[in-house]
């Protein structure tokens, strides 16, 4: 029953963490939002040391007695602690007081294979590091016609050797941001366009099925059989 667990609110974290299921080792879905605070869900990730796909969606907050600063390092160090594969967090959870956040700094980012991050800003500019990350197959990002930097998704499928999936969610119309790519240049069989919301794909966890990253697989089966016949 401990196989997969969704806490979206700091009464439900609490009362997980205060009452230490001893089944908490078996947990390997792990999905952390809502209202949950940092602190809260760092001691959840330390009881759920076996966890390999995480979403972490918690926003950064004052955490009270805990000093802000204090804040992100008690998370990165529960991360790094976890046999992760599969990550989905808002990103500014962990590096909410650095102006450059830049991925590879931290350990945990050069061992998952499946990445998807929430906020759109880590294509606007200055690079993250992503297309440092060589070992990931699978990425997840948003995109906005206006706003994305080509040149990043470009350093992303030039440099990411490992990359099988490259999946843009997107706000805009799927048509305007197809015809972005193909005008910038990115019409690369990678990447696959989808209006999914991430929120969404969680709220099914118990049927590994209609997670973003079997949505692209089908898509590409379908791609396939369309070329061949």
């Amino acid at each position: 029953m401990y196989h997969t667990v969704i806490l979206t609110s700091e009464f439900q974290g609490r009362g997980f963490v205060n009452s230490h299921p001893l089944a908490s080792a078996k947990v390997t879905s792990l999905c952390l939002g809502g209202t949950l605070q940092l602190t809260t869900a760092a001691h959840i990730m330390e009881l759920c040391g076996g966890v390999d796909d995480l979403a972490l969606w918690v926003l950064p907050q004052a955490e009270g007695d805990v000093p802000q600063a204090e804040v992100p390092a008690c998370l990165s160090i529960a991360l790094n602690k976890l046999p992760l594969s599969r990550l989905s967090l808002r990103l500014s959870a962990i590096f909410c007081r650095t102006a450059a956040p830049y991925l590879p700094s931290i350990p945990l980012f050069g061992k998952i294979t499946h990445l998807e991050i929430l906020e759109g800003w880590v294509l606007w500019g200055f690079p993250t590091g992503i297309h440092c990350l060589a070992q990931l197959t699978h990425l997840s990002l948003q995109v906005v016609a206006h706003q994305t930097a080509p040149t990043l998704l470009r350093m992303i499928l030039a440099d990411c050797a490992c990359l099988e999936v490259l999946v843009l969610r997107i706000i805009d119309g799927v048509d305007d941001i197809e015809a972005w790519l193909k005008v910038e240049g990115l019409d690369d069989p990678r990447i696959i366009v989808t209006a999914m919301d991430p929120h969404n794909t969680w709220d099914c966890l118990a049927s590994d099925e209609t997670r973003i990253w079997h949505y692209r697989d089908d898509a590409t089966k379908c791609q396939n059989s369309t070329s061949t016949s």
